[in-house]
């Protein structure tokens, strides 16, 4: 692995131990009102209610032309990002924000989504390999988090830049 590549690794955990994820909190739904991830100045929230979220994300792992890939890895240092629980934190802490909140609402895929997700183990096209050791998060919602992270970071960065190259 690069060193560049650690570092950028280095900084997501970091950033996810700011974010206070809990991991002896009680397993929470997987679509908690309060499952929230902070990111510079956004702070993700996914919603269980999909119609009402900022960004609606539909996760079809057969989809023909998805806008991201995600492969799943067992191995933190394989991925270019994680998610880990922080047991010293309250689970409030993470959605308490001065800042914008964007909410994230996953949909079925028969309905309209602003982002199509692609997520597997198996995939050697993927755009972005996601590693989660989680009680609070599961893959599917780190997924979704991932790519409103990526979403918002496009249209907030130059057209060169990338989701690697945004400060952290």
């Amino acid at each position: 692995m690069s060193g560049g590549r650690m570092t950028y690794v280095q900084r997501v955990l970091i950033l996810l131990i700011i974010a206070g994820i809990p991991a002896a909190a009680p397993h929470f739904p997987r679509s908690s009102p309060r499952l929230c991830l902070a990111a510079g100045s956004l702070t993700y929230q996914v919603t269980p209610n999909a119609s009402a979220a900022d960004l609606r994300v539909k996760i079809d792992p057969h989809a023909a032309h998805p806008d991201l890939r995600i492969q799943l890895v067992d191995a933190i240092d394989s991925a270019d990002f994680a998610v880990v629980d922080d047991a010293g934190v309250s689970p409030a802490d993470a959605c308490a924000t001065p800042g914008s909140i964007k909410t994230l609402g996953a949909v079925s895929e028969a309905e309209a989504a602003d982002i199509t997700i692609s997520l597997s183990r198996d995939d050697p096209d993927a755009d972005l390999k996601l590693y989660v050791h989680s009680v609070r998060f599961g893959h599917r919602d780190a997924a979704t988090l991932l790519a409103a992270m990526q979403h918002y970071q496009k249209e907030a960065l130059p057209a060169k830049a990338t989701l690697e190259e945004a400060s952290w």
